[in-house]
């Protein structure tokens, strides 16, 4: 499989692989087949609520998936928003991190957070 680099190519090509019909994610999601066709060709947009659906019924990485559609779920969302002014100076100041400084600052807020409790 190619590097997907659109929403659109990602949710044609899991379909794909779970091998269900336009309609049958539609209805599985509750939205119509057109609909589901419209998203596959990039000519709509779906809320974030609807990317969450979609990612379950197709057994999708939900944050990929938002990712793609330039989302936040709706989560992390709150949480920028109960942080709005740490969240995007702590950003700026982490943007150059490498792959292994993110795991490892991941762990060290898992950790932080485990002693919290």
């Amino acid at each position: 499989m190619n590097e997907v680099t659109t929403l659109a190519e990602r949710l044609s090509d899991l379909r794909a692989v779970k091998k269900m019909g336009i309609r049958e994610l539609g209805r599985a999601v509750g939205v119509t087949g057109m609909h589901i066709s419209n998203l596959e060709k990039g000519k709509s947009a779906p809320s974030a609520e609807l990317v969450l659906k979609l990612a379950e019924a197709l057994d999708a990485d939900a944050d990929e998936l938002l990712s793609l559609a330039d989302q936040v779920s709706p989560e992390v969302a709150a949480v920028i928003q109960k942080n709005h002014q740490t969240i995007p100076n702590f950003l700026r100041s982490a943007k150059d991190l490498t792959p292994e400084q993110w795991t490892k600052l991941q762990k060290q807020v898992e950790k932080m957070n485990k002693d919290n409790q």
